[in-house]
């Protein structure tokens, strides 16, 4: 019997609200959401400082579409939302950092006027949960106990993951010590392997990859980034990563942590089990690099070459 294939959208992003609705509509993304229901949405900031101003497109998640998807879930009659997030932090005592992104971010405002709550993770509690294959990782609580789930990362390539998406982005809702564990030198259970964890015992939802600014050798601001105007949604998170790493001009095979995931659910590495409605991969599809160059001895990328030739001198 075959099996019904995963809905994908991807939309143009043309007008605020229209073109995030477009997208939820066409792969029926909040199909099983239900009014009343307990929603998180996760945002990608990959991180934050209050001292230093950084371009934030093509980095951290845009913030109309959060506010587009807060309007979309206010529609359909849902009052608890909470928006959360875990960014990388320098101290990680430090408080202040956290809460100064979410009032520059405008989620301050979605809380006064709309009632959502904003939370940093890392005040917030956490629960070990067994993942199988003898991995164990700490996840917040909101994320973990919410009924729906809306992933909105940032549509972009990672120097260490290839791309960075759906699944990926999870890895904001795990405290210090589960990071620490992603990290591992362990050749087996390496990055790769935990990341491809990340989603499996967490709730349903739509994934919505935010291609608004695309950034090429992301996921900070140190990369290339660009004007796409592309959003890709869907109700299922590794079908919308196929398509987004599709964008970017990879093969899943090329993506060691999402052929895991896929392979462990019994998926293919191609696109035979998607239907893509609304733009083809074909015409947005770009060929971005994750990777930056190094220098001949394999040492330093070549910018960071540059920078230590230039101090050496001074």
């Amino acid at each position: 019997m075959l099996m019904e294939k995963k809905k994908v959208s991807i939309v143009r992003y043309e007008k605020p609200l229209e073109s995030v609705r477009r997208a939820a509509d066409l792969c029926n993304g909040l199909e099983n959401l239900r009014p009343k229901s307990k929603v998180f949405i996760k945002p990608n900031i990959v991180f934050w400082t209050r001292k230093i101003a950084f371009p934030k497109w093509g980095v951290i998640t845009t913030s109309r579409v959060v506010h587009d998807m807060v309007l979309l879930l206010k529609e359909r009659g849902v009052d608890d939302i909470t928006i959360g997030e875990g960014s990388v932090l320098y101290d990680p005592k430090d408080r202040e950092t956290a809460a100064h992104s979410h009032e520059t971010l405008g989620y301050n405002v979605l809380n006064k006027r709309y009632g959502v709550k904003v939370v940093d993770v890392f005040t917030r509690p956490f629960e070990k949960v067994d993942l199988g294959d003898g991995v164990e990782l700490n996840f917040n609580t909101d994320i973990l106990h919410s009924d729906f789930v809306v992933n909105v990362p940032v549509l972009k390539t990672h120097t260490q993951c290839v791309v960075s998406l759906g699944v990926k982005n999870l890895k904001g809702t795990i405290d210090v010590n589960s990071r620490k564990k992603c990290h591992s030198a362990d050749p087996d259970k390496n990055l790769p392997f935990w990341v491809s964890k990340l989603s499996d015992k967490l709730p349903g939802g739509f994934t919505l990859l935010d291609g608004i600014y695309t950034n090429e050798r992301g996921p900070s601001f140190d990369g290339k980034i660009r004007r796409s105007n592309i959003l890709v949604g869907s109700a299922d998170t590794l079908s919308a990563d196929k398509v987004g790493a599709n964008i970017l001009g990879y093969d899943l095979s090329e993506v060691p942590y999402l052929a895991r995931v896929a392979t462990e659910r019994g998926r293919p590495l191609d696109l035979s089990d998607v239907e893509v409605i609304g733009e083809s991969i074909q015409d947005v599809g770009m060929k971005l690099q994750y990777s930056f160059a190094y220098n001949e001895e394999g040492t330093l990328p070549v910018p960071m070459t540059l920078l230590f030739a230039l101090t050496v001198r001074d």
